[in-house]
């Protein structure tokens, strides 16, 4: 085998993560998502980035856990709380402005 042979080949070995980064990932974005995300970013992205991107399999492989509820229900309250706070603030430049337009000057 030559070492050019050796170095192309991905590691036989299950790959170490970062546990923080393990959580980050598992708490933003689940693996179905990612799936849906990847074939976006295989579709739209030069092919630089999507060397870099992990396939979907190994993405699931990573996030992977016996309990998954608590990592869903964090999202969830996230994306909630991320759609308040935008219709909060779309609410808000629209009273603004309605307000200042009615005003008389």
């Amino acid at each position: 085998m030559s070492s050019q042979e050796s170095r192309s080949s991905p590691p036989l070995g299950p790959v170490k993560i970062d546990p923080i980064l393990r959580n980050a990932l598992r708490y933003t974005i689940s693996a179905k998502e990612y799936k849906t995300l990847h074939q976006y970013l295989v579709i739209r992205t030069p092919p630089a980035v999507r060397k870099q991107a992990p396939q979907p399999p190994r993405y699931s492989s990573i996030v992977q856990t016996n309990d998954d509820f608590n990592a869903a229900a964090i999202r969830a309250s996230l994306r909630v709380f991320i759609a308040s706070q935008t219709g909060l603030k779309l609410w808000d430049l629209i009273t603004t402005y309605v307000l200042r337009r009615d005003r008389p000057q």
